[in-house]
Parts: structure tokens; C-alpha cells; sequence
């Protein structure tokens, strides 16, 4: 486990109304597992706050695992060694992105929560049961979306529900498989969803804590991915049915990602640089150009090839430089447009293109860093319930609901498809455009490759080699023919600390 430190943290976005707002100290997590840390109902409302803080923490992690082994970004110039690896499909177990822990320590702030809450209710005269049991739900969320991230990245992983107390508990757990964890999920998401409120005071807080609606976001985007259809269009329909959430305007399509927190946002991890809240995903995104853009490092660019099918509509509200900006700079940009993942570098949709000495309408470099991480926004939950009615044969309202997102996009409605595949498809690519870069693509593929026993394999397949030289082409055929390679290996360190866990069949002798 890492080294223990102190955590300080501003309660700003995830307190709860009423509560102080002032800077709180939380304790070194050898403490929190303590019973003499849990006092006062401030003591679990940091600790809540902490989980928060810990998945913020994670959010690097969680874009480039769901976006790297897809194929709507390419490499850019400064990408590191370890994530061109992963792009270029050549993974192995020694590979840093391959990490795990700090999802585990997220989750272990969860359980910490979940252990000692009701203790404090018998200490602090002041501090309700309704309270303690709201607080235990946020915590519930936030440990089912650590694990629902887990099990489809690693597949089978320690499902680990207690909190590490002490030098002398079992460290070494073995893996759980992808189905239990999906029912542990389940159990948390209808105990969450029952004591979770369903809005707090201020729009911060009902982005950026967990509510029924984010908790009914996750209970419908688990049960797509394991094919229980008629139970996703219900968790979607009691988002759809509240009346709380809605698809702003298309000319203001680029406002869910600067300012955030838009009308249809139902949960984004919130970051604040007035507060010291920042994240790296400018300067992961923005060019490598010292003053017009500081700080960027030009790791990741949107794949042109993408753009180009972007672009056979020109309408779409989403495009024109508002999901992407062409850049065409000095030095060793000079004979090349390439394309900036805008949502994260802007601040408005802008038109025309950047060039070296800058842009209107950019981020001034990474203490400016502090775009939200959106999980879900409400057209995720229209082609969430759509895909189900595919699947289900309801063609006709899946369409429906597809068409209220082109619509919106300003592209002409379809009508008229019978064809199961055909309308996967389109959602597919509804989705690719709607939410490029936004940590969904690959769950997205998976999730079409392994359905019905994997039964779209091949098109899993095609789209992941398409655009590629005929030698990449190969190796993805040959690697991805294996379903066993859609997940990543366990990293190497922990093989070698817990000969509990088994390697994942595609990587062992690598």
C-alpha cells in the first residue's frame, strides 16, 4: 500500500447544505480505520468528501482506459512510452497504465465509510440515522463505479468490501469474477439509489455528488453491459421520467463542457483551479507550443480519419471545431493539420483554425486545467435505453430516441431500419460523436464485441483496424481474435506480492 500522508481537501462542491465549508482535515488513512477517528457527523462527511477527492484523482486513468485502444485518437507528438504501447496494441503486465491502486484506494475510502458511519450516529446527538444512511449510499455509488470501471478493464478482480484496518488483515485476496461483482453492484446500486436524495441545494452538488439519477445512470449502463436489457430501460426511464435533465439547445452543445454542468449533466467529477483543483487533461490534449498554448504537451490528437467522417455532415452541431479544432503551427507542424481534442483545451466552440500563435477561446495552460470529467450526461441515457430496445426488437423506439439526438445535432432523422446491426451501428456511431473523448469508446466496442457470445466479433474487429497499414492491420486481427485481449493484464508488481491472483490467460509467458 502507498505511504500514508495527510489529505487536505475543500469541502467547496461536496458538502452537504448547511455544513461548514471551511478547510478540513482528514486524517492519515491508517487512522480513518480507526474507531476513535468517528466522532461527529463532520467525520464522515470528510471522509465522504475524500472518496471524492481519491476518484478525482483517478481521472487521468479513466480517460486514457477508455479512450487509448480505441479509434478516434492517435498518438501526438510527446505521448509517453507506456501509452503509445497501449495505442499500438503491444500491452504488456510491466505497464504502468496497467495499475489498479488507485481505484483500490477509492474504494477503500468507501468501505471505511460504510464500516464506521453508524457508529457515529450513537456518538453525535446532532447526526441522524437519515444522515449517516444518505452518506453510506454516496459511498456505495462511489465504490459500484470503481468496480464497474474494474471488472471492465480487468475483467475478474478482488472484490474487496471491508476496509483495510490493519498490518495483520489479508492483503492478498484473490479475484472475484466479472458476474459476482456485477451482482455486488446491483445489491449497492438499490440500497444507493433508495437513500441517495434526489437534489441537493445547488447545481454543483447535484453534478457533482451522487443523487438517485447517477445512481440509476450506473444501475443502467451495468446492466447494458451484462445484457439485461429490460432492467436498463427501467433505470433509464426513472431519469427520463423525473424531469430534471434535459438536451440543451445544439448551439450551446459545447457549454456541457465549459462552464459544465449543463441541464443534461446528471454526474461529472468537479474541478475548480480558484480552489486548486486541477487535472492533466489540457496539457495532455493541447499542442506542445511553449507560450500560445502553455502547458501543452501534445500527448493525444483526434484521428483525422475520424474527422473526415465527422465532416461528411456538415451540420452537426458537434463538429466545427467544437469536439475538435484543426491546428496548423510552427516548427514540425508546419506541412501537417492535425486536431485538437477541443473540449478539454476551450472554453466556447469556436470557428476557423488555430494556428501557432493561438486560438481565441482556449485555457490558459494547466492552473487553468479544471474541465469537469463528465461520467454521464442525459444523452448517454437516450442511446443507453435505445441500444436496449435493439436488442429487445423495439426498433421503433430506439429510433425514436436515436433521432431526438441527431436532431439535436442537426442531422436528418432515420427512419425506416429493421435491421438489428444496421441500428447498432448507428448508435455506435451516434455515440462516437456525441461523446469522442470522453472515456467511453472502448467500453463502447467492447460491449458490441462481446454481446450474445460475442457474436459481433468481426465488427469489433474491422472497426479497430480500419485506417490501419496493412502489417498493424494484421496484428490487431490476430490479437483482438482473442477476447481474452480486450482486457488488460494484472500489473507485474502485483503477481509478484499476491500469489493469490491469476493472470489474465492472454498475457501469461509475455
Amino acid at each position: 500500500m502507498d505511504k500514508w500522508y495527510r489529505y487536505f481537501f475543500c469541502l467547496f462542491l461536496l458538502v452537504v447544505p448547511g455544513a461548514c465549508s471551511e478547510w478540513l482535515q482528514v486524517e492519515p488513512e491508517s487512522e480513518l480505520t480507526r474507531e476513535e477517528f468517528w466522532q461527529t457527523g463532520n467525520d464522515v462527511q470528510a471522509v465522504v468528501a475524500g472518496t471524492y477527492k481519491e476518484l478525482a484523482g483517478c481521472v487521468e486513468r479513466l480517460f486514457k482506459w477508455g479512450e487509448l485502444r480505441g479509434d478516434l485518437l492517435v498518438p501526438g507528438q510527446n505521448i509517453s512510452s507506456d501509452d503509445r504501447r497501449i495505442m499500438d496494441g503491444f500491452i504488456y503486465p510491466e505497464n504502468d497504465l496497467n495499475k489498479w491502486n488507485q481505484l483500490y484506494r477509492t474504494i477503500n475510502f468507501a468501505n471505511t465509510v460504510l464500516k464506521f458511519s453508524r457508529l457515529v450516529v450513537d456518538r453525535d446527538q446532532t447526526f441522524s440515522e437519515n444522515e449517516s444512511k444518505a452518506f453510506e449510499a454516496e459511498a456505495l455509488f462511489l465504490r459500484s463505479l470503481c468496480y464497474f470501471y474494474l471488472v471492465r478493464i480487468f475483467r475478474d478482480v478482488p472484490l474487496i468490501l471491508e476496509a483495510s484496518e490493519n498490518d495483520a488483515q489479508d492483503y492478498y485476496p484473490a479475484v472475484t469474477s466479472e458476474q459476482d461483482i456485477f451482482l455486488q453492484i446491483i445489491d449497492d446500486l438499490n440500497i444507493a439509489v433508495v437513500d441517495l436524495p434526489t437534489s441537493y441545494e445547488k447545481t454543483e452538488y447535484n453534478k457533482g455528488r451522487a443523487t438517485k439519477s447517477a445512481a440509476f445512470a450506473l444501475m443502467a449502463d451495468v446492466y447494458l453491459y451484462f445484457e439485461k436489457y429490460q432492467a436498463c430501460i427501467n433505470a433509464c426511464n426513472e431519469i427520463t421520467g423525473s424531469g430534471l435533465y434535459g438536451l440543451i439547445d445544439g448551439e450551446d452543445w459545447f457549454m456541457n463542457f465549459f462552464p459544465g454542468n449543463s441541464n443534461e449533466s446528471i454526474f461529472e467529477i468537479q474541478f475548480d483551479k480558484d480552489l486548486n483543483q486541477t487535472n492533466l487533461l489540457y496539457q495532455m490534449m493541447a499542442p506542445s507550443m511553449g507560450g500560445s498554448y502553455p502547458d501543452g504537451n501534445d500527448e493525444f490528437r483526434v484521428s483525422p480519419y475520424f474527422v473526415i467522417e465527422f465532416e461528411k455532415v456538415l451540420s452537426d452541431r458537434r463538429s466545427g471545431n467544437r469536439t475538435y479544432l484543426a491546428f496548423s503551427g510552427g516548427g514540425w507542424y508546419v506541412f501537417e493539420t492535425t486536431y485538437i481534442l477541443w473540449k478539454y483545451v476551450g472554453t466556447e466552440g469556436t470557428s476557423g483554425m488555430a494556428s501557432g500563435g493561438g486560438a481565441t477561446g482556449y485555457r490558459m495552460g494547466n492552473k487553468e486545467s479544471d474541465a469537469h470529467w463528465i461520467i454521464y450526461r442525459y444523452p448517454d441515457i437516450l442511446l443507453m435505453k435505445a441500444e436496449a430496445l435493439v436488442e429487445m426488437g423495439e426498433f421503433e423506439q430506439a429510433i425514436e430516441l436515436v433521432n431526438l439526438v441527431r436532431t439535436r445535432a442537426l442531422l436528418e432523422p432515420v427512419s425506416g431500419i429493421t435491421n438489428k446491426f444496421t441500428l447498432e451501428d448507428i448508435i455506435l456511431e451516434e455515440r462516437a460523436k456525441e461523446f469522442c473523448g470522453e472515456g467511453k469508446r472502448w467500453f463502447d466496442l467492447v460491449r458490441i464485441g462481446r454481446r450474445n457470445n460475442n457474436e459481433r466479433i468481426n465488427r469489433f474487429i474491422e472497426i479497430l483496424s480500419a485506417n490501419k497499414t496493412y502489417e498493424e492491420a494484421e496484428i490487431i486481427r490476430s490479437k483482438y481474435s482473442n477476447p481474452n485481449s480486450w482486457y488488460l493484464p494484472i500489473h507485474q508488481d502485483e503477481i509478484d506480492q499476491n500469489n493469490k491472483l491469476v493472470q489474465n490467460p492472454y498475457y501469461i509467458n509475455q
